[in-house]
C-alpha cells in the first residue's frame, strides 16, 4: 500500500469543501441566532409597550370591558 502524498491536490481540494461546508453551517446558525435573540426583544417590547397602553387608557377613562 502506498503512503498518500501530503502535497496532492485532491487532499487540499477535500479539505477546502469541508472546511467551506462547516464554515456555512456555523455562518446560518450565528445568523438564526441573531434573528431568533432579536424576534425575542422585539417581542418582549411590543409586550410591555401594549401592556403600558393599556394601563394608560384605563387610568384615564376606566377598565376596559
Amino acid at each position: 500500500m502506498e503512503t498518500p502524498d501530503p502535497t496532492s491536490p485532491e487532499l487540499f481540494a477535500s479539505l477546502g469543501i469541508l472546511s467551506l461546508i462547516i464554515g456555512l453551517v456555523i455562518y446560518l446558525a450565528v445568523l438564526a441566532l441573531m434573528l431568533w435573540i432579536g424576534y425575542l426583544i422585539i417581542k418582549a417590547a411590543v409586550r410591555n409597550g401594549l401592556r403600558e397602553h393599556t394601563m394608560w387608557l384605563e387610568a384615564r377613562r376606566g377598565p376596559l370591558r
